[in-house]
């Protein structure tokens, strides 16, 4: 289900220990945790569960993978698109042909979830009424999971990790069922350190616990926005809860995966943005990159998700918008759009060249849910063999742009795009940057091109 919701809506409650807001969370991340035993209690087996993910550790060198996970082409075969489309641009990539094997590869990588069924009791705290599917009420939750792990599988990938690897540590973390601790990447143990402290038992060996971004866990945390099992999402406040979760539960705490998640409406509060991801230091060498803003020097930091709620128009999104709309495909940083029309909910992948349409991924479909994540399972049920087409007109006005940048060229070339839609008269200029007045350096004697992203460009197309 899709409807629109107002900024207004979204009710903001105080951070305080003592405050609502925080008894939510720490409930939430207590109760996630169902199985945990002391240390001296743990037995040889239990060391030996960590699996190849724990074994991957990534280094502070990272080495190129230069093989291309080819279980990924070996089950698409060919990708189902509507006939009507003769050219389209998938993300940045343009492509005549569905079934080329470029397309094929890098649509693999596009997660999807959908409605699921017979999944562990999620309970409405307002009627006690429990659910065991999600079907006709968390479209909207699955499109954000959509975008946001597709976020998280890019920040993995700049970290040099292969691509059988990045989608077997990410899709655990949003599936509906417990999982094990070897399943969790040590990029993400902030959690299980946070969950220590909140029990004061530094010797705590975590065993088993609900993912940080499962549909239980986002409901839990729904209490704060007054959303709960059985009820409607809206984009606005599924990225809200995103937000609350990475931060409380220190998700991305790890010295090598510091993420900042930032959530703006309409305009870019870039003062904030830098305050987030970069450090402010002297200028010391001219040859360094740099933003300058107010006479003082930011420097790159922190890789950053950053979500843009958005509403253009009031029943139809004006014509002028369309053009802003597909270029925002055309950024390396794009990680999509979340919106839809009325009742229905999609994440928004790319669009078509010839018309003013956008591709989509469907989560209107109900699947079994799974007990236990395998390769096996992320490749029949995670991989999507399916892009449909929504023409823009026919789209709710209300939407959510996701970006995710995870170095200072990419971060430049989306601040470059936000920089020209403010200044142009028409195309997406509510998608501006708030009024500053900035300056930047970006070293153009550079070998590496501006917006390349991942250290295994063979492998990979984004």
């Amino acid at each position: 289900m899709f409807e629109i919701i107002t900024n207004d809506e979204v009710k903001e409650i105080k951070k305080d220990e003592n405050s609502a807001e925080a008894k939510i969370l720490e409930n939430a991340l207590v109760n996630s945790f169902i199985n945990e035993i002391n240390d001296e209690e743990i037995k040889i087996e239990n060391e030996n569960e960590e699996n190849q993910i724990l074994e991957k550790k990534t280094s502070e060198n990272p080495v190129k993978n230069k093989k291309r996970f080819t279980a990924i082409l070996n089950y698409k075969k060919e990708l189902n698109i509507s006939k009507k489309v003769k050219k389209f641009h998938l993300f940045n990539t343009e492509c005549k042909n569905p079934n080329d094997e470029k397309i094929l590869y890098k649509s693999g990588k596009i997660l999807l979830f959908t409605y699921r069924k017979n999944f562990p009791k999620i309970t409405n705290y307002k009627t006690k009424k429990t659910y065991t599917t999600d079907a006709w009420w968390g479209c909207m939750i699955r499109c954000g999971q959509m975008i946001f792990s597709h976020g998280i599988y890019l920040l993995l990938k700049s970290k040099g990790i292969d691509t059988q690897t990045a989608l077997d540590v990410t899709v655990p973390l949003f599936n509906e069922y417990p999982i094990r601790k070897s399943r969790l990447h040590p990029f993400f143990h902030g959690m299980l350190e946070k969950y220590r402290n909140i029990k004061k038992d530094e010797s705590l060996h975590i065993k088993e616990f609900f993912p940080p971004f499962g549909i239980k866990t986002l409901c839990d945390v729904g209490e704060i926005f007054e959303r709960t099992a059985g009820e409607w999402f809206s984009d606005v406040i599924i990225t809200k809860i995103f937000k609350r979760i990475a931060e409380y539960f220190n998700l991305f705490s790890n010295p090598q995966l510091e993420v900042k998640l930032m959530i703006f409406q309409s305009y870019i509060d870039m003062p904030q943005l830098l305050k987030e991801c970069f450090i402010e230091k002297k200028k010391e060498d001219n040859n360094e990159e740099y933003i300058r803003l107010h006479g003082k020097y930011y420097y790159f930091n922190k890789m950053g998700i950053v979500f843009v709620n958005v509403r253009v128009g009031l029943d139809k999104i004006p014509p002028e918008y369309y053009k802003g709309i597909k270029r925002l495909f055309s950024l390396k940083s794009c990680i999509g759009i979340i919106g839809g029309k009325t009742r229905l909910a999609y994440y928004f992948i790319g669009y078509n060249d010839e018309e003013n349409s956008l591709l989509y991924l469907d989560p209107h479909i109900t699947k079994e849910s799974d007990k236990e994540v395998t390769m096996d399972n992320i490749l029949g049920k995670y991989i999507n063999k399916e892009i449909h087409l929504l023409k823009m007109n026919k789209m709710s006005t209300a939407f959510t742009i996701g970006f995710c940048f995870t170095k200072y060229s990419e971060f430049l070339e989306l601040f470059n795009f936000w920089q020209m839609v403010k200044l142009e008269e028409n195309g997406l200029k509510i998608l501006g940057l708030s009024k500053v007045d900035m300056n930047y350096v970006f070293q153009k004697d550079n070998d590496e091109d501006i917006s390349p992203t991942y250290f295994d460009k063979e492998e990979d197309d984004f």
